[in-house]
């Protein structure tokens, strides 16, 4: 025999591989990805990561049973603040979607997906929406950064990696992650670059919906088991089946607030009750009035927007939001900071100047949710860098507290800016050639 008996190479053309004394040989490639196999799914038992129950099963009807739309959305309210109206549309999709799993082998209705499809500003908790989901039902999750993906024989990610993460979740369990839930984040990255038909591919933009169309709607994927460029010659495959996979993509929508607003003016028609001037500040509140005609001016094409009918639309947060954000979720920021405070014996207090202080910070730089944590460390990071040496018992966070430690930042920044620019002078003097005098360059 001079077949690898795995993936059929001819052994005879060359390559590496190993022998038993009964003449089965194995290529260096099947070896090896077989080795990634066993420690990536030692890691995931290490590390807890389970899918389902114990026993590591996505029991449907056991979810059916456990969760009504209402307890979604009660589970989702101790995570995610606001976002009222997004929470129940999601619970009330997502339950309908095991509904139909739990019966779909003793019903003769032919049911279809509901793809969810969730638009609003950066940090207003899209991705925290679809990854406490995953969490609350028990089910293998995995999350897809669009930027990176292109058209398949091209440079850049394959959108079947994303499966891949997926069945890592499942503990390489093909018949449980196809139970589970994929995010496709910055999904309003791969719109079309052009309306205009061109010669070239767009290869990092219609070709990537292209590609993604019939895994939304349900295919059965050829996965590779280690990520990268597929070479069936070289990498063993797992067939997933879609079908049962619920998509919910993600993203900013830049821009798309002015299409909606042009086409709801258009049809306001003139009069004394319009508004001639447009909006020069993005209405993230007209994302509620989203159409399917607005998302394929924007750059979608039809077939893919036709596969996301559940569309959801999130707010902005604003101060009072931000405020309930840093006190009240299970995993509220500040329960996290005086969690590690409290681990080096020191209490951690925060006033209410003090909160509203690290709120105003975050809203203006306008990132969103997750602009409250790089304010946290920017604060706090001085005081507990030393906290075991000073061996400080108590700090309070107070108003005065938090400007004073971003004034105390900004200095420290201008003085390196000071001292790096003195040194790059010093270096530049240093090389400069000596300069001759007129009368020696004249001899």
């Amino acid at each position: 025999m001079s077949y690898c008996v795995f993936c059929g190479k001819d052994l005879r053309r060359g390559g590496d591989f190993v022998k038993n004394t009964d003449g089965v040989i194995l290529c260096k490639t099947c070896v090896s990805t077989a080795n990634d196999i066993f420690i990536r799914k030692n890691a995931s038992i290490r590390n807890g990561v389970q899918a389902g129950s114990k026993e590591g099963k996505v029991d449907l009807h056991q979810i059916v049973k456990e969760y009504s739309p209402r307890k979604i959305y009660d589970a989702l309210s101790e995570y995610v603040i606001g976002q009222e109206t997004a929470k129940k549309v999601i619970s009330l999709a997502v339950y309908n979607h095991y509904k139909i799993l739990s019966m779909i082998d003793d019903t003769d209705v032919e049911f279809e997906k509901s793809n969810i499809l969730l638009m609003g500003p950066t940090g207003s908790g899209k991705t925290l929406l679809a990854r406490t989901l995953s969490k609350i039902l028990k089910v293998p999750f995995a999350i897809g950064d669009c930027t990176s993906f292109t058209e398949a024989g091209y440079v850049g990610d394959d959108v079947e990696n994303v499966l891949l993460s997926l069945l890592i979740d499942a503990n390489y369990e093909a018949e449980e992650a196809q139970k589970g839930i994929i995010y496709l984040d910055e999904i309003d990255k791969k719109t079309k670059t052009s309306s205009n038909v061109s010669i070239s591919r767009d290869v990092s933009g219609e070709g990537v919906q292209q590609a993604f169309l019939k895994l939304i709607e349900g295919t059965v994927a050829n996965v590779p088991l280690t990520a990268g460029r597929k070479n069936p010659m070289s990498q063993q495959m797992v067939k997933l089946d879609t079908r049962h996979v619920l998509f919910i993509c993600g993203g900013a929508f830049i821009g798309l607030e002015k299409i909606i607003e042009k086409r709801t003016r258009q049809n306001m028609g003139i009069g004394f009750g319009t508004d001639p001037q447009p909006r020069h500040k993005a209405d993230y509140s007209l994302f509620h009035q989203a159409e399917s005609e607005d998302l394929m001016e924007y750059g979608f094409i039809p077939e893919f927007v036709g596969r996301l009918p559940v569309k959801v639309a999130l707010n902005g947060l604003g101060k009072e939001e931000f405020i309930r954000i840093l006190k009240e979720p299970r995993n509220a920021i500040i329960r996290q900071y005086a969690k590690l405070c409290e681990m080096d014996g020191c209490e951690l207090v925060f006033t209410d100047d003090g909160i509203e202080k690290v709120v105003d910070v975050a809203l203006e730089r306008k990132t969103g949710a997750r602009g409250l944590r790089a304010v946290f460390e920017r604060i706090l990071r001085n005081d507990m860098f030393m906290l075991r040496e000073n061996d400080r018992k108590e700090i309070i966070v107070s108003g005065d507290y938090v400007e004073k430690q971003l004034q105390m930042q900004e200095e420290d920044f201008k003085k390196e800016l000071e001292e790096l620019s003195a040194r790059n002078e010093i270096e530049t003097k240093e090389e400069l050639p000596a300069q001759e005098s007129p009368a020696e360059m004249i001899a």
